[in-house]
Parts: structure tokens; sequence; C-alpha cells
């Protein structure tokens, strides 16, 4: 009799990895298998407490979570608790070599939100500060998951369901496995050794950071603003500075980030004219995550699937809400339509290629921005353009929608690239080139 490649009442399902991508995936799967009259059991491999803190707690984000996934996730019900929050966002304030100008966000609401996705820099314990991914951890588990935390030694792939073999050597058959892991976790490894195709994404790294600072401080030199930088630095592609409860969070991203990125960043003249003196803070913690730049093609296998950042995510932004994308993609393919191959070709490829597709046109725009931070007259007529938006009531704004939706990740790439070929906002920053060209000052 052959074994069909559906889960049926009462399926075993391991999600490897309890972060975003693995605890959305469980909470659809088992709305969507209740919605049907189905009870699947889910398992949730995690090793890693999100409650601790310091790098035992750390899931290396800047931790920002765009307007579009707020507004998304409020409709699927999920709704945050300010405990979560640690700070809410209205504007960006972009620095360059020729000068700065704040762009507000266009809804004209705090609606992005700065988090912790673990427990914080060490000394950030307070009764008001929970980890992002620990209360999606436990949406996951009030869902009827049952969380075993373990790292996984490895999966036996071969005969009618994968077999998961736990550091303690216990060993448990799935109907399906899910890999939502890091993006070059050790556990990762594993699933290239299972021989399906699956590689790990092609990845560069990006340094991180934790400046210890007052509440009062950041107020005083943020506010509700992140600032963000596009410097003529060698290999610093896109710089931002995140604040959240007494710490402010530096992402740099670009290439051969190294161990002194930062200190050399924090270092610059204009970064150091925009930071408070330099008693008033000091650099608590720091990291070189690996980031995603290019989704691997073999995502799936007969009762295996890959979400998450060790799939398909969106290149340098939003990756919180690729997590909820593929999560639920995938939980919809394996409760609707089945866990084989074919099932998730038919049912969760598309969603997944769509992210791939779509980076194409983030590549293409990152290109563009990094043309304007290495030419003095594009970055002038750029900033130009935006304080003009800024500053008359009637304006559409586009380059300053443009530019907000590629640093929040608040719209597709393929969207904000259709949107920069807009005629009146073209003939605007022409003719700004012109004036800077030819040498002439507003």
């Amino acid at each position: 009799m052959s074994d069909p490649l559906t889960l049926e009442n009462g399926a075993n399902i391991a999600v490897v990895g309890g972060g975003p991508s693995g605890s959305f995936f469980t909470i659809f799967a088992q709305k969507i298998a209740g919605m049907i009259g189905k009870k699947v059991h889910v398992t949730i491999f995690e090793g890693k407490d999100f409650t601790r803190e310091g790098p035992s707690g750390c899931n290396r984000c800047g931790g920002v979570i765009s307007e579009l996934l707020l507004q998304t996730l409020a409709l699927e019900g999920i709704n945050f608790p300010e405990t979560i929050v640690q700070r809410g966002i209205d504007s960006y304030r972009l620095y360059t070599s020729d000068g700065d100008v704040s762009i507000e966000t266009p809804s004209h609401e705090k609606t992005i939100a700065t988090v912790y996705r673990g427990g914080g820099p060490k000394g950030t314990f307070s009764s008001q500060k929970q980890s992002f991914d620990q209360f999606l951890l436990s949406l996951a588990m009030n869902e009827g998951a049952l969380l075993k935390p373990v790292r996984i030694e490895k999966i036996i792939y071969g005969g009618r369901r994968p077999i998961v073999v736990t550091r303690d050597k216990e060993e448990q058959e799935f109907d399906l496995v899910v890999g939502a892991v890091g993006v070059k976790s050790k556990t990762t490894d594993l699933f290239e050794t299972m021989n399906f195709g699956y590689r790990k994404p092609e990845t560069v790294t990006a340094a991180i950071s934790e400046l210890e600072m007052s509440s009062a401080i950041i107020t005083e030199y943020f506010g509700s603003a992140i600032k963000l930088f596009l410097l003529p630095v060698k290999d610093i592609k896109f710089a931002a500075m995140i604040p959240k409860g007494t710490y402010v969070t530096v992402c740099l991203l670009g290439k051969n980030m190294n161990s002194h990125s930062v200190d050399q960043f924090i270092g610059h003249p204009l970064v150091k004219s925009v930071l408070p003196p330099e008693e008033k803070f000091s650099i608590a913690c720091r990291c070189l995550p690996k980031m995603n730049i290019q989704a691997p093609e073999n995502p799936f296998a007969d009762r295996i699937v890959i979400c998450g950042d060790a799939g398909s995510t969106r290149l340098f932004k939003d990756g919180l809400g690729a997590a909820y994308i593929t999560g639920k993609a995938a939980a919809k393919a394996a409760i609707l339509q089945g866990v084989g191959e074919e099932d998730f070709r038919q049912r969760y490829y598309p969603v997944y290629r769509s992210l791939m597709h779509d980076n194409v046109f983030g590549s293409i725009l990152f290109t563009v921005s990094e043309m304007h931070k290495k030419s003095a007259i594009l970055t002038r007529a750029m900033l130009r353009v935006v304080k003009k938006e800024q500053t008359d009531a009637e304006s559409k704004k586009i380059l300053s929608s443009i530019l907000w939706d590629m640093f929040t990740g608040n719209e597709r790439y393929k969207n904000i690239f259709r949107k920069s070929f807009n005629l009146p906002m073209q003939v605007s920053f022409i003719s700004e080139c012109a004036r800077s060209f030819f040498g002439r000052r507003a």
C-alpha cells in the first residue's frame, strides 16, 4: 500500500527552529487544521531561550517591524502588547555627506515598532520588556504546540517518514519536518546533508551593535526617528541607528564587515556629530550576523519544507515580514494540499519564488542607491526634491515615499521600482541634478 503524502487527522509535525518563521508556520498550521476539522500535533525544537538577555537569547537582528506587517498581523488577530514595543517610530532622518533630511511616515501614525528579538542586551531586564520571538512562540504554544528546548543532532531521511534525532539521542518519526532555522546555523547543515538538493543561501555579513545610553539621552538625540546614513564609505552600503528603550541598535550592511566596522562607523565625523558625547554612551555588545542575499532553489522534498531565513527572504529588509509570508504559505500548502514535493511545488513555491523575483528589483534599487551615495550631484538632487516634498502640503511625495518604503520594507521592491518612473518626480529630480551640475544653489 502506498504511503499517502497528506496530513491525516492526528499527524505529527516537527518544526526545527522556534523563531518567527517557525512560530508563524505553527500558528497557521494549527488554525487552518482546526478550520477543516483536523487535529495536528506540532513539536517545536528550539534550543535557545528567547527570554534570556545577552547572546544566549539573541537572534541578531535590528528589530524593526514594518507598518505592513503590523497591519497584516492585526488583521490576523495578532496584536502586540506594549511590553513588546520598545519605541514607536514616526520618521527617518537621512544623513549624507551633502546634507540631511527628515522623512515622515506617509500615514502620519507611529506604526513602525522597534523590538528586541530576544531578551535584549545584558542588564536590560525589566517587567516592562518582552521578547518579540518569545511572544510569537508563546502564541504558537497557545495554539497547542509542544516546545522541546533541545537541539537536533540529525534528521534521518530515506524511509517512509523523516526521523528527528536530538542530541540526547531521542528519536521520533514525523509526517512532516519544517526547517525554520537561521541562515547559517549549524542546524542548516542537517538539511544539506539530507541530499534532496537543498543548499545554504548565499550570504553577506552585517555588523550589529547595541549602544547603551539613558532613555532621556535617546529621546533628546533620536526622539521617535531612526537615523539612516548614506555615506561614501568603502564597503558600507547602508547604515541605521535604531532607538529602543535604553539602547540604540547600530546596523551596518555591506561587504567585508568585521569586528572593527562599528567603531570605524561611529568614528566618522558626520556620525559623531549626531551622537551624544562619547562619555554618555558605550558599546554594550556586538555581533556579525549573516544575511541571506540569494535563496536556494530546492527548499522542499517529500515531507520536508524550508521557510524563513534559510529559504527565501527579503533582500536587506523586513525579514520578519518574509517569515510571516513563507511560514503561512508553507502551512497552507501542507494542511490544505499535501506534504509531497509536488504539493509544495504547486502551493508553496510560487510564494517562495515571488520573494526571489522581488529581490531582483531590490538589487537594482540598492545599486541606484549606491550611485547616489557616491555622487554629490545625485545626492544633492535627492535631498532637494525630498525637502520640497516634505514642506509642500499638496505634494504627492513620490520620492519621499520611495525612500520610506525602501528603508522600512513596507512595500514590495517591484512596486517601489515602478513608482520610481513617476514622470513629474523624474522631471523634478533631473532639474535638480542640472542645478547641482551647473553650480547653482537654491
